[in-house]
């Protein structure tokens, strides 16, 4: 039961992170013009950032189940790993053309939003 829970409150998560892409889309179309790489960009971080909230949960739900030193390793190994990926995508949002790196990477910050609206 407390499992589903976790899941739900990252799947609520997920979608205040896409509202508040749509929202810095429409912001990024009203101030300049509608182009296809911001859409990507937004897309991108939305779902990166959706996709590591629930890596956390997932490990926050699997390291309750271990003894206390045990947890600690493993949350420190899993975020190094997330901070990990999170370089790499920034780095992808920069080298490649078709990502806008702005739109990227301000939806990085929306899961911190939502867990404050949560």
């Amino acid at each position: 039961m407390q499992t589903e829970s976790v899941y739900k409150d990252a799947l609520r998560v997920t979608y205040i992170v896409f509202l508040l892409g749509l929202i810095e889309f429409i912001l990024f179309t009203l101030f300049m013009k509608f182009r296809i790489d911001i859409l990507i960009g937004v897309l991108y971080g939305c779902t990166f950032a959706s996709a590591n909230f629930f890596y956390l949960a997932f490990c926050v739900k699997k390291s309750v189940t271990k003894n206390e030193n045990a947890a600690k390793a493993y949350m420190s190994a899993t975020y190094s790993s997330r901070m990990l990926a999170t370089a790499v995508m920034i780095i992808v949002a920069a080298k490649v053309k078709c990502i806008y790196i702005w739109a990227a990477v301000i939806p990085l910050v929306f899961t911190r939003i939502a867990a404050y609206l949560l």
